[in-house]
């Protein structure tokens, strides 16, 4: 824990100066009022998912494991492996179930409605989404069994890629292209943010670019440069208190599968 609250700070300094320094879409206007309303729902975000560990912790025993599989694995290394491919499926699988379900549509909405990319859309979340996600995800790696370290290690690494992939850095392109072979890279996400119904329900991995490919999710595009971003029935630049009633406005389900 001591490491992640050193080094994501670091990461995202460094990030917020790399993509000003060498961005990829040129933004015009707008974009300090709107890094200050993401960072303020990661704030939220992070006061909720704090209470919310706080409540659960009186329920589910998390400081020992139920006897699941991974408590009968003797390599560490091994154990370490599996686990962050666990917990990066996980991530996957959530991920395009907030896709396909309406309901859930409704709150994972809020994070596509950003319409300019930056590192601080890593943070634009609603806390409904945070905890609910939490919730599963719990529940699996103590019937697993898995170690809380190899948890930390992966919960790490995830932070760092996905405050990478939103970001408006642009990396060479032939590097970009290489790293998106195993890992998610911004060209690879800013796909995935599309106003094109089928590019948004795309590329949904958070780590691992594989789960894309092995699931049939995977979509490419050569003039990433002239995707418009957000979705097509928003066009409002929402402040922190709209971000949160979005939603319980009418539904839009076109972000959906069908």
């Amino acid at each position: 824990m001591t490491v992640k609250l050193v080094v994501v700070p670091i990461a995202i300094v460094s990030l917020l100066m790399l993509e000003y320094k060498f961005p990829f879409f040129a933004y015009q206007n707008s974009l300090r009022s709107r890094i200050t309303n993401n960072f303020e729902l990661g704030i939220v975000n992070s006061i909720a998912s704090s209470l919310f560990a706080i409540a659960i912790a009186r329920f589910i025993p998390l400081d020992r494991s139920a006897p699941g599989i991974f408590t009968t694995i003797s390599s560490p290394v091994i154990a370490g492996i599996l686990a962050f491919l666990v917990l990066d499926l996980y991530m996957y699988c959530w991920h395009r179930l907030m896709h396909i379900v309406p309901l859930a549509w409704r709150f994972h909405r809020v994070h596509h409605t950003d319409r300019t990319m930056n590192v601080s859309t890593a943070y634009r979340f609603h806390a409904i989404e945070i905890i609910s996600s939490s919730m599963p995800k719990l529940a699996l790696i103590w019937w697993l069994g898995i170690a809380s370290n190899w948890v930390l290690g992966y919960e790490l690494v995830f932070t760092l890629i996905v405050a990478l992939h939103h970001s408006n850095l642009r990396l060479p392109a032939a590097i970009d292209r290489l790293l998106a072979f195993v890992i998610l890279t911004p060209n690879y996400h800013r796909i995935h943010h599309s106003q094109i119904v089928a590019e948004t329900n795309s590329n949904y991995s958070s780590v691992l670019s594989w789960w894309d490919r092995l699931f049939g999710t995977y979509r490419s595009r050569l003039d990433v440069e002239n995707i418009q971003l957000g979705v097509s029935d928003e066009d409002r630049e929402l402040n922190i208190w709209q971000s949160i009633a979005l939603p319980i406005l009418p539904s839009v389900d076109r972000g959906t599968e069908r």
